[in-house]
């Protein structure tokens, strides 16, 4: 086993528990305009489950030269960017349109880091 698939088993679950905790607040949010009130407890449960799987992910990255692929630069910032416009979007009310497009680039980086890790793709969102 070289060095690049030794790192590959040690990161896999972080991205992995990001992506389906980001994949539960997808359904939630996409489920609000259907209800009332949305379990907002739950909303931040999963993002913080995947903040913090995030987080550990992207520290073990940069620690380690041998996982150095555009592939995860590109999910880094996908994430980052979908984490930001979903806080600061439910901290003003506001619509989640643009929460909404950062999810679907975040799937789609996802999938290229998904590919390079042998993990499974995650459907984009129409």
């Amino acid at each position: 086993m070289d060095r690049f698939e030794q790192h590959q088993e040690n990161i896999k679950d972080f991205a992995t528990i990001a992506m389906f905790n980001c994949q539960r607040m997808y359904r939630l949010l996409s489920d609000e305009s259907d209800r009332e009130q949305i379990n907002e407890h739950a909303l931040y449960g999963y993002h913080s489950m995947a903040f913090s799987a995030f987080m550990t992910m992207k520290s073990y990255y940069l620690q380690n030269d041998e996982l150095s692929h555009w592939e995860f630069d590109s999910f880094i910032e996908k994430f980052e960017q979908f984490s930001r416009e979903f806080v600061s979007s439910r901290e003003i009310n506001h619509s989640m349109q643009w929460t909404f497009g950062y999810y679907s680039e975040l799937v789609e980086a996802y999938n290229d880091l998904a590919n390079l890790l042998k993990l499974k793709a995650v459907e984009v969102p129409e």
